[in-house]
């Protein structure tokens, strides 16, 4: 009996010391087990933090890929919205340089035609020999060179005429009598200024497609002309009344880049900063 109580003993006291080094280490397992979840949810925060700004970001570029993409297609549109008009103009400017060639054809033949006369004439003249046909080609030479006089009179009056009702804002009468003079003289020196005026009296008029296309065609016909950069800043104008501001801006920066310092320059730089607010 006293064996079986000293079994008993020894049994307890290892029972009891397992328990003690059991509860020990679970005590010490559980601060650790504490503080790598700690670790964990602080990782994971992180985590979450880093997806969310990285979530934000794809989001902003998507947004600025959808408006690269739309800017290239309306940009797109107006590229081919102008290539058709100037195809348009293309077109219309053929047509006049056809008649142009015309004109310039039946003038080369009327200028054989009177150095032929001449010709006769300096022969009549080295024979010394006076004869009714030379007095009769010497009389035709002065009524024709009174003719030219009397033309060249009233081709300036005209002109004068037409300038008169444009700088009194009389743009209606100002474009018909432009026009009239060019029809009557279509080769004069006025032709250039009274086609750039009839132009600018129809942009007056609020006719913004016609005054483009004469416009354009004055400045292929005279690109020498004076006149010239104020004909492209007034076409560029004119888009801007009737079409997307991106063609009138082309048209400005051309009259800044080819003619700095004149007043079309400086009217298109306050035009693009004006498409720029």
């Amino acid at each position: 009996m006293a064996i079986n109580n000293k079994k008993f003993f020894k049994v307890f006291i290892f029972s009891s010391i397992i328990l003690f080094f059991v509860s020990s280490m679970l005590a010490g397992c559980a601060p650790l087990e504490s503080n790598s979840v700690h670790r964990l949810k602080v990782q994971v925060r992180k985590l979450n933090k880093k997806t969310a700004k990285l979530s934000q970001n794809q989001t902003y570029m998507e947004k600025k890929l959808s408006q690269m993409q739309l800017n290239t297609a309306n940009s797109g549109v107006s590229i081919s919205s102008l290539d058709a008009k100037i195809r348009d103009i293309y077109g219309k400017y053929e047509v006049e340089n056809h008649k142009l060639n015309l004109l310039n054809k039946r003038f080369r033949e009327y200028r054989l035609m009177v150095n032929k006369q001449l010709v006769k004439l300096l022969k009549l003249v080295k024979t010394g020999v006076p004869s009714p046909s030379y007095k009769k080609a010497a009389k035709k030479k002065t009524s024709i060179r009174a003719a030219v006089v009397k033309k060249e009179s009233a081709m300036e009056y005209g002109f004068k005429k037409a300038l008169s009702l444009f700088d009194k804002k009389k743009y209606p009468a100002a474009a018909a009598a432009f026009h009239k003079f060019l029809d009557k003289y279509p080769q004069s020196k006025y032709a250039a200024d009274a086609m750039f005026y009839k132009s600018y009296s129809n942009f007056n008029l609020k006719k913004y497609p016609v005054s483009i296309l004469e416009f354009h065609k004055f400045s292929q016909l005279y690109p020498k002309n004076p006149n010239v950069p104020m004909a492209i800043y007034l076409q560029g104008a004119g888009f801007l009344k009737v079409s997307d501001p991106s063609d009138a801006s082309i048209l400005f920066r051309q009259v800044i880049a080819k003619y700095p310092g004149t007043k079309a320059a400086e009217l298109s730089k306050k035009a693009i900063n004006e498409l720029s607010k």
